[in-house]
């Protein structure tokens, strides 16, 4: 979302990885990846709220990770993003209210607490300085991320050998 990332030189890993059952190793390296964008998502959400960002909460609230579906064979991927636009995903019913866009005249729909103001926060516009915390997150934890990844890694190893 905000970047793209690949983490390389984790050949340790791939090694105890291939120790597991075919059948075992969809469901690890699913739990692996989603660690360890938990632990991202978590420095995301602190680095938003010691930039000051949490006026109404929203923005933090739906900073998330999603499981994209359609990744070649073999390859896990979580997306590290704000959720926004017309479904929150958060399982709650969106207040929907219609406002008039002063420059054109024009009446569009907007949700209650939709942080779709997200994207110029974290990139750069021309009226505000960018205070990126996705890319920052990434830059802090991307070691605790790796580790986190192992552990779950060692937790299903010990797991599957019993």
């Amino acid at each position: 979302m905000a970047g793209n990332a690949q983490i390389l030189g984790i050949g340790e890993l791939a090694k105890q990885f291939q120790k597991l059952r075919d059948d075992i190793k969809i469901k690890t390296s699913r739990r692996m990846v989603a660690s360890a964008g938990g632990v991202l998502r978590r420095e995301a959400r602190a680095i938003a709220q010691g930039h000051g960002l949490k006026k109404s909460g929203a923005l933090i609230r739906n900073i998330a990770i999603k499981r994209e579906r359609n990744t070649p064979a073999g390859t896990e991927q979580y997306n590290l993003g704000v959720r926004h636009g017309r479904d929150l995903g958060n399982g709650k019913k969106v207040v929907k209210y219609l406002a008039v866009n002063k420059q054109s005249g024009r009446v569009v729909t907007r949700r209650e607490n939709d942080p779709f103001y997200w994207k110029f926060l974290e990139f750069d516009t021309k009226h505000r300085n960018a205070t990126p915390f996705i890319q920052a997150a990434l830059n802090n934890k991307s070691k605790e991320a790796i580790a986190a990844m192992e552990d779950r890694l060692n937790k299903d190893l010990a797991k599957a050998s019993k």
